[in-house]
């Protein structure tokens, strides 16, 4: 009996080793993932403490410097287009979130004549964020130039509500399909509006995918390139367009090019940092439904 249990014990004693090793083994695996997609971001944000010389030859042991910071923070053209970014992130989130909750509340709770209705704009809604801003690039340059939006930041708010309020309308209307409709048809018999259904009903049960479709929106628009580059002038042009004058005909400011990135980066970095938590809630959660 003493040797039987000696080998069990032996026998769970190899079986936890070889978890406690797998486990491990995953756990680097991971930490090596990781550190490869974040490589670039590093890298990135060391380079921004190099001279343009250093930045010629990568290396990652140097002598750190804030010279490239300094030329790139107190460069006031850079301050005129995070501004210029600033307000086309907060005016088009706003003005897609306020139309977006009540057109998604529209099609998951309306009545319309026909019962197709909804499915139809819905599915209308969900195949216009699959498509490519190149696709319709010169029909908005013309309108633009014949409307008198060409180079203007109300002109490219238009265009970033237009591309980007689809996506909020997809997500939203994710969440509040899991709404349970007795409510809504229990606040009709309590005499609700529309208005307070969505208010008072909707919005505390589905704020989570509300909050998720924001952020996304508000990154996207940070991240936009190609329409602020082609619809905007030097007046209204937003950061990405900015940091793509480093590139030049003299050559590339690697360094200022890094430095300006990294400032850049921050804001959706730490915006993303202190939301993960709705975040991540929202987009796993948003997975799973529709």
């Amino acid at each position: 009996m003493t040797g039987t249990a000696r080998t069990s014990e032996q026998a769970g004693r190899n079986i936890r080793a070889r978890k406690l090793t797998r486990k491990t083994l995953l756990t680097l695996a991971c930490y090596a993932f990781g550190l490869l997609y974040f490589f670039p971001i590093l890298y990135m944000f060391l380079t921004g403490f190099k001279t343009e010389t250093q930045a010629v030859q990568p290396a990652l042991i140097f002598s750190p410097t804030l010279v490239t910071f300094q030329k790139v923070l107190f460069n006031s053209d850079m301050y005129g287009y995070l501004k210029n970014s600033g307000i086309q992130v907060v005016g088009s989130t706003v003005i897609c979130l306020a139309f977006g909750v009540p057109a998604a509340f529209a099609l998951q709770f309306g009545k319309f004549k026909k019962r197709s209705t909804n499915e139809s704009l819905y599915t209308w809604f969900i195949t216009t964020i699959l498509l490519p801003p190149v696709a319709v690039l010169l029909p908005l340059y013309f309108t633009f130039q014949w409307l008198g939006l060409f180079g203007t930041a109300y002109g490219l708010t238009i265009i970033y509500v237009g591309f980007h309020m689809p996506l909020v309308v997809w997500m939203v209307h994710s969440f509040m399909a899991d709404v349970p409709l007795s409510l809504i048809e229990a606040s009709e018999i309590d005499g609700c509006t529309r208005m307070q259904q969505l208010g008072h009903v909707v919005l505390p049960l589905a704020r989570t995918g509300i909050l998720t479709a924001g952020l996304l929106v508000a990154v996207f628009i940070w991240n936009e390139f190609f329409l602020g580059f082609n619809l905007t002038t030097n007046q209204t042009a937003t950061l990405p367009v900015y940091m793509a004058r480093f590139r030049e005909q003299q050559g590339q400011f690697t360094a200022q090019l890094s430095a300006s990135s990294t400032i850049s980066v921050l804001p959706a970095l730490l915006l993303g940092w202190f939301t993960q938590k709705s975040l991540v809630k929202g987009l796993t959660m948003g997975a799973v439904k529709g």
